[in-house]
């Protein structure tokens, strides 16, 4: 089994822990940490090690975060090199497709960077724009 820890500016972590559960339910190894304005990269930084050391009992941990770059990425990526004897793998641009196929597979993956790169294909593939498809239909129109 692989944990799930999803971070991310603000309440961004709790905007996607509400929305995870109320689709796919609660799920026990999906931690979320959020970095609040005010907060330190110390704090944010204690926090994560928190969720990674609820989650040691899984065979790694997939962090997903809101963006590349942004604190909560970096941050989660220095906690990472700091536990080398836990396998993380951190993906930046998370949405909430991720989190829920996250919550499907977890139980039957042991495999973190196998699980990061099944995510980040879900993530990809439900970017979609809206196209509205104008059918015109050659049959007389019957009034309804």
């Amino acid at each position: 089994m692989v944990g799930l820890l999803i971070t991310g500016h603000g309440e961004f972590a709790a905007g996607m822990q509400s929305a995870a559960k109320m689709i796919a339910g609660e799920c026990e190894v999906i931690k979320y940490v959020k970095f609040l304005e005010g907060m330190s990269t110390e704090q944010l930084a204690d926090q994560l090690n928190a969720a990674f050391d609820a989650l040691s009992s899984c065979d790694g941990v997939v962090v997903l975060a809101d963006l590349p770059g942004g604190s909560p990425f970096k941050t989660a990526v220095e906690c990472k090199y700091a536990r080398p004897d836990q396998k993380i793998e951190v993906v930046a641009g998370t949405n909430i497709p991720m989190i829920v196929a996250g919550a499907a597979l977890v139980e039957d993956e042991s495999d973190p960077k196998a699980l990061a790169d099944e995510l980040i294909g879900v993530g990809k593939d439900c970017l979609v724009p809206f196209v509205l498809e104008i059918h015109e239909d050659d049959a007389e129109e019957d009034g309804i």
